[in-house]
C-alpha cells in the first residue's frame, strides 16, 4: 500500500477523532449527552473504529446502534423497576440494589453467550452492557425515571456511530473493486509464471519461457531479484506459496465486494463465476510445490515410526498377479524400506507411491519423455495457450472493470477479438493433447486423424476443429513404458492439465458472456437498504440459470423402495430409536399393577421417548457447552466486581467505588476475559501497558491543555493520530492502540465537564489506571483457573474434529464410487457445505497455534508439529477433493466393480487409519503400535490397472491385425470399412483415456497413504503408542 492510500486511510479515523472532541467542548452538545459526553470517542474507537471500507462501517454501525440501544433498553427497564423500589421502600434501599444487580448479572450472562457463540456479533455483545455497567452501578438511589437516563446514553451512541460513518462515506472509496482487481490481477500473472515452470520441470522441457518472469507481481519480483542463484525448483515452491497467499487475499477482496455490491447495485455475477474459477485453479496440483515433503518435526516422526531399513529385494522385481496374502507379507517385509525416499537438489524427499513399488531408477521428479516429442510438444503448446488465455481475460477484466491494476500499453478494442482467438486456439490445443494421450499405452498412430464430428463428440464441454495429423513412431521406449511407474505420475499431472484447460475454457467462456449491463450506477438511495448485511450461503457457489448440463452430468438414480434395517443399521441405538417408531412390547408375567403398566405405555409411548432424547441431549450440551461456561464467567465475574457498587451508601467499599469510578474496573475485566488462557494473557498484558501509556500521556497533556477547549481538541487529535496509525497498519498487536486511546477521554474531560468532585489530574489518572489493573488482574485470575480453556487441548479437540469430518468426506466419496451407479450432482452441495466446515476447522486450528505461540505454558509444546499436522491435514483434504474428481472418469467396471473386494479393503484401511487418528485427538490418548496399511491394497488395485492397460492394448492390436486383413477382402465397401474404423477409434480413444484417470486417481491414492503416514506418525509422536512388541 503506498503512502497516499494510507493517508487516506489514516485521515478518517482523524477527523472522527476531531468531530468526537469537538463535540465534548461544545457546552451545548456536551449537555445533551450529561455525564457521559466524553465516551463518544471511546465508543467510537472500540465499536465504530472506521477501517476505510463503506460496507464494513455500515455493518459497524447498524450492529453496534441496535446494540447499545438494547443495552440501554434493558437498563432502562432495570431502573425502572429499581425505581419502584426505592418509592416503596426507600432511597438507595436493599431491594433497590438487588433488582440493578441481578438485571446486571442476566445481561452478562446473556451477553457473555452471544458473545462466544456469535462471533460476528463481538462489537454487538460488548455495547449491549459496556453502557448498562456504568448505568447500572451509578443509580442505586434512584426513585423516579426520567428520560435523561435513556436519552443521554443514547445521544453517545448516536454521534459515536455518525462521527465514524460521515468520514468513511466522504473519504473511503465506494467500492472496494479496485481492490479486487488489484488481487485478481496478481493471481493471474502469478499462475501465468507458475504454470510454464511446472510443466518444464515435470516433462525436462527445456525451454526459458518469457513469461517466467514477466507476470511475477512486483513484490514477489524484488525479493527473487535478491537471490540470483535461487532454483528453478525453489523458484517454483515460491510461486506456489505466492499464488497461494493471492488466493487468500482475493478470497477476502471478494467477500468485501459481495457484500458492498449489495449495497453499491454493483455486483456482477460473471465477476464472483470468474473468482470462484480462479480460486480453483489454484488448487490444481500443477499448480502447487515441486515437491509436498513433509515438514521437520514430521520427518523426525517418520523416522521414530518408521525406522529406515534394508530395502525388501522384491520392490525391484516385476510383480505378478498375486494373492492378497502375499502382497500384506510383502508389504510387512517393505515397510520400513517404503519410508527412503530419494532427495532432490534441494535435500527434500519427494515421496511417491507409485516409486516405492517400482525400481529405484524410476523415482525422479522429471517424467522421461524423450520417446513422445508430439506429447511434449503438445503439452507445451497448450501451456502457453492457457498462459495467452488468462493474460487476455485479465486485460478484458481490467478494461470492463476499469480497473487501474492492469497491464500498461492494453489496446480494449481488441480484447474481445483477441479472446475469441484464445479461446478458439485452446480448443484446438486442448484436443490434440486429448489425442496424444489417448495413444499413450499403446504407441499406435491409428486414430490421430479424426474429423471434426468424431472429435466433437470426445469432448463433453468443448468444441472441436479440425486439427493437423500427429503421427507417434513407435518403439522399444514406448512398449517400457508400461512397466515404468512413472506413467502413473505423468497420468495424474496430465490428467490436472486436461482439467486445467478446461477450467481456464470455461473462464473465457464466462467472460465471453458478460454482457454491458453488469455494473449498474451507483445509487446512494441503497445506502438505506439492509439487503447488504445478507450472507447468502450460496452466493459464492451461485451458477447462472440456464448453464448447460455437461455430458458428463448423469441424472439421478431412481428412487430405490425403502429397506427400514438397512435405513437405521447405520445409526446408534438412540438416533434410530429418535427416527424409528418402534412397536409397542408386549409384557408377559403377573403385571397386575394397572397403574405402573399405565405408566409404562406412557412413558413408552414414541412421541414421549423422543422428547426424552431431545431434553437429555440439550442437557448434555448445555453442560459440556464452552458458550454457556463463558456465560457464566462472564457474569459471575462482572457480579463479583461489581458488588462494591451496591452495598450499602455508608459502607467503605461503596465509598471507595463511587470516588474511583469503579466501573472501569468491571469494563476492563469484560473486555480482556477471552476464550482461552492465552489470549487472557495476551489481551491483558496488552490492556495493562496500553494503559499505564495512555495515562502517562493523558497525564501530561491536561497538565498542559488545563481546561482550555482549543488545547484539549489540538492535543487530544494530536495524540490519536499514532494511535490510529498502530491500529490501522500494526496487525500483531491493535489492541495496544485500542487500551491507549480509551484512557485519554476520561482525564482529558471529565475536569472540563465538572464531573471531577475536586479530584486533582493525579488523582483522576491514577484511579483510573488502579480500576484497570484490578479488572485485569481479575480476569487473569478468573479465566485460568475458573474453568480455564486452554489453547493446546481446543487444538487437539478441532483436530480431532477435523479429522472426524475428513472420514466423511472419504466415506461419502468412496460410497459414491462403489455403488452400482453413480449420483454426481445431487450431493454436491453437500460435498461443499462439508468442505466448507474442514476449511473452518482448518482456520480455527491456525488461530489456536497462534495463540500457543504467544501464551506462557510451563509445558514443552511443539508448535511447530502442530503447524505440520494442519498442513499435512489440508493437502489431504485436496487430494480427497482431486480423487472425488477423477472418480467420474475411471472405468467403473474394471477398476471398481469387478475389483470390490480390493476397494472394500483399501477403504476399509484408509477409515480405520483415520478414525484411529481422530480418536487419539480426541481422547489424547497412544495409538495402537501397529495399524493396518493401505499400501497393499492399493499395490493391488495399481496392477489391475496395469492388467487393464495391457488387455485395452492386446485388444486394440488384434482389432488391427483384423482390419489389415479385411482391408486385403475387395469384397467390403470402403465407406463401411471406414465406418467401422471410425466407431472403433473412438472407443478405444475413450477407454484409454479412462485409463489415464485411474492411473491419476492411484496416484491421488498414493499420495493419500502418503499424509496418512505423516499423520500417524504425528499422532504418535504426541500421544505415544501402545507397544506390545518391542523388536521389529
Amino acid at each position: 500500500m503506498d503512502w497516499l492510500n494510507r493517508l487516506r486511510l489514516l485521515a478518517i479515523p482523524t477527523l472522527c477523532a476531531f468531530l468526537s472532541f469537538v463535540f465534548v467542548v461544545i457546552r451545548p452538545w456536551s449537555k445533551i449527552a450529561g455525564q457521559w459526553a466524553f465516551l463518544v470517542y471511546t465508543s467510537n474507537l472500540i465499536f465504530f473504529f472506521p477501517r476505510g471500507r463503506i460496507s464494513l462501517q455500515l455493518e459497524a454501525t447498524v450492529i453496534g446502534t441496535i446494540g447499545g440501544i438494547l443495552g440501554i433498553t434493558w437498563s432502562t427497564a432495570t431502573l425502572a423497576i429499581a425505581a419502584w423500589c426505592g418509592r416503596k421502600y426507600g432511597s438507595d434501599s436493599a431491594e433497590s440494589r438487588a433488582i440493578l444487580g441481578l438485571g446486571l448479572a442476566l445481561l452478562a450472562l446473556i451477553v457473555g453467550f452471544i458473545r462466544n457463540k456469535y462471533r460476528r456479533l463481538n462489537a454487538f455483545s460488548k455495547i449491549a452492557i459496556f453502557f448498562p455497567i456504568f448505568m447500572l452501578t451509578s443509580q442505586q438511589s434512584i426513585t423516579h425515571l426520567t428520560p435523561a437516563h435513556f436519552l443521554q446514553q443514547l445521544y453517545v451512541i448516536i454521534f459515536s456511530a455518525v462521527f465514524a460513518l460521515i468520514p468513511t462515506l466522504i473519504l473511503a472509496p465506494h467500492q472496494s473493486s479496485d481492490q479486487l482487481g488489484l488481487h485478481i490481477n496478481n493471481t493471474v500473472e502469478t499462475i501465468c509464471s507458475l504454470l510454464p515452470l511446472s510443466i518444464s520441470s515435470l516433462l525436462e522441457i527445456d525451454h526459458q519461457n518469457p513469461q517466467a518472469t514477466q507476470g511475477i507481481p512486483p513484490n514477489l519480483k524484488n525479493e527473487l531479484e535478491g537471490q540470483p542463484q535461487l532454483s528453478e525448483a525453489s523458484h517454483q515452491d515460491r510461486l506456489a506459496k505466492q499464488l497461494k497467499n493471492e488466493v487468500a487475499n482475493l478470497h477476502i477482496s471478494s467477500s468485501s465486494y459481495v457484500r458492498e455490491s449489495k449495497l453499491l447495485e454493483r455486483q456482477s455475477a460473471s465477476l464472483l463465476s470468474v473468482i470462484k474459477a480462479l480460486q480453483c485453479l489454484q488448487r490444481n496440483p500443477l499448480l502447487g510445490q515441486t515437491s509436498h515433503a513433509p515438514g521437520e518435526r514430521i520427518q523426525a516422526a517418520l523416522q521414530k515410526s518408521f525406522p529406515p531399513s534394508r530395502p525388501s529385494s522384491a520392490a525391484g522385481t516385476p510383480k505378478h498377479r498375486r494373492s492378497l496374502s502375499s502382497i500384506r507379507r510383502q508389504s510387512r517385509l517393505s515397510i520400513s524400506a517404503d519410508r527412503e525416499y530419494p532427495l532432490n537438489d534441494l535435500g527434500h524427499r519427494l515421496r511417491h507411491l507409485t516409486s516405492d513399488y517400482g525400481r529405484p531408477s524410476d523415482s525422479n521428479r522429471s517424467i522421461p519423455l524423450h520417446t513422445k516429442p508430439d506429447l511434449k510438444i503438445a503439452s507445451q503448446h497448450l501451456v502457453e495457450a492457457i498462459v495467452v488465455s488468462l493474460q487476455i481475460v485479465n486485460l478484458t477484466l481490467m478494461e470492463k472493470f476499469h480497473w487501474s491494476a492492469g497491464p500498461q500499453g492494453a489496446k480494449p478494442e481488441k480484447n474481445r477479438e483477441d479472446l475469441f482467438d484464445a479461446k478458439v486456439t485452446l480448443e484446438d490445443v486442448l484436443s490434440d493433447v486429448q489425442r496424444a494421450l489417448g495413444t499413450l499405452l499403446s504407441g499406435s498412430t491409428k486414430g490421430l486423424e479424426t474429423d471434426h464430428s468424431q472429435t466433437a463428440s470426445l469432448s463433453a464441454t468443448l468444441i472441436s476443429h479440425t486439427h493437423p495429423h500427429i503421427a507417434f513412431s513407435e518403439n522399444t521406449d514406448v512398449t517400457d513404458l508400461l512397466q515404468n511407474k512413472d506413467r502413473f505420475r505423468l497420468a495424474f499431472y496430465m490428467t490436472a492439465l486436461l482439467d486445467l484447460a478446461r477450467d481456464v475454457h470455461g473462464i473465457t467462456n464466462t467472460v465471453i458472456g458478460m454482457g454491458e449491463r453488469e455494473i449498474t450506477p451507483f445509487s446512494w438511495m441503497a445506502i438505506f437498504r439492509l439487503g447488504w448485511m445478507r450472507h447468502d450461503k450460496d452466493e459464492d457457489n451461485a451458477e447462472p440459470e440456464g448453464k448447460a448440463v455437461n455430458e458428463t452430468d448423469l441424472v439421478m438414480e431412481q428412487e430405490q423402495p425403502k429397506d427400514e434395517t438397512r435405513e437405521y443399521q447405520d445409526m446408534d441405538f438412540v438416533t434410530a430409536t429418535l427416527h424409528h417408531r418402534r412397536s409397542p412390547v408386549v409384557e408377559h408375567g403377573d403385571m397386575r399393577d394397572g397403574l405402573a403398566r399405565a405408566w409404562r405405555r406412557i412413558w413408552d409411548n414414541h412421541r414421549i421417548v423422543k422428547s426424552r432424547i431431545l431434553l437429555s441431549r440439550f442437557l448434555h450440551q448445555t453442560k459440556h457447552s464452552r458458550h454457556v461456561l463463558f456465560s457464566l464467567k462472564m457474569g459471575l465475574g462482572i457480579s463479583l466486581l461489581s458488588i462494591p457498587a451496591f452495598l450499602p451508601p455508608d459502607h467503605a467499599g461503596r465509598k471507595w467505588y463511587d470516588s474511583s469510578r469503579g466501573g472501569w474496573m468491571v469494563v476492563s475485566y469484560m473486555f480482556v476475559l477471552e476464550d482461552t488462557t492465552g489470549a487472557i494473557l495476551k489481551v491483558g498484558f496488552l490492556r495493562g501497558l496500553g494503559c499505564l501509556i495512555g495515562a502517562v500521556v493523558g497525564y501530561v497533556c491536561a497538565i498542559i491543555a488545563r481546561e482550555n477547549p482549543y488545547a484539549l481538541v489540538v492535543l487530544a487529535t494530536a495524540c490519536t493520530i499514532p494511535i490510529s496509525w498502530h491500529i490501522l497498519f500494526n496487525t500483531s498487536t491493535p489492541g495496544l492502540g485500542v487500551s491507549i486511546g480509551i484512557t485519554l477521554p476520561p482525564l482529558l474531560f471529565i475536569t472540563y465537564l465538572n464531573e471531577s468532585h475536586g479530584q486533582s489530574y493525579f488523582t483522576l489518572t491514577w484511579n483510573r489506571f488502579v480500576d484497570i489493573m484490578i479488572g485485569t488482574a481479575a480476569a487473569v485470575l478468573f479465566g485460568t483457573f475458573v474453568w480455564p480453556v486452554h489453547a493446546r487441548v481446543q487444538y487437539f479437540r478441532a483436530v480431532g474434529g477435523t479429522m472426524d469430518r475428513i472420514t466423511e468426506f472419504f466415506d461419502w466419496n468412496f460410497r459414491d464410487l462403489v455403488r452400482s451407479s453413480l449420483v454426481y450432482r445431487v450431493d454436491d452441495k453437500q460435498y461443499d457445505d462439508l468442505e466448507a466446515k474442514i476449511r473452518r476447522e482448518f482456520a480455527l486450528s491456525r488461530t489456536l497455534i497462534s495463540i500457543q505461540r504467544q501464551e506462557i505454558s510451563l509445558l514443552p509444546r511443539p508448535v511447530k508439529l502442530y503447524s505440520e499436522i494442519i498442513d499435512a491435514s489440508e493437502r489431504l483434504l485436496e487430494t480427497l477433493v482431486e480423487i472425488r474428481l477423477l472418480r467420474f472418469s475411471v472405468p467403473r467396471k474394471a477398476t471398481v466393480l469387478d475389483v470390490l473386494p480390493i476397494r472394500r479393503e483399501l477403504i476399509s484401511t484408509v477409515l480405520i487409519n483415520l478414525w484411529a487418528c481422530a480418536h487419539s485427538f480426541h481422547s489424547r490418548s497412544p495409538l495402537p503400535q501397529f495399524l493396518p496399511t493401505p499400501r497393499s491394497p492399493l499395490s493391488e488395485l495399481m496392477e489391475v490397472t496395469d492388467q487393464h492397460a495391457r488387455d485395452i492394448r492386446c485388444f486394440k492390436d488384434t482389432y488391427s491385425n483384423e482390419e489389415r486383413n479385411r482391408g486385403r477382402n475387395r469384397s467390403i465397401s470402403p465407406n463401411i470399412a471406414m465406418s467401422r474404423s471410425g466407431s472403433q477409434q473412438k472407443i478405444d480413444y475413450q477407454a484409454e483415456m479412462a485409463i489415464l484417470y485411474a492411473m491419476a486417481e492411484n496416484e491421488a491414492l498414493g499420495e493419500v497413504c502418503n499424509i496418512l503416514e505423516e499423520i500417524v506418525a504425528s499422532a504418535k509422536t504426541l500421544f505415544g503408542t501402545q507397544t506390545f512388541l518391542d523388536t521389529i
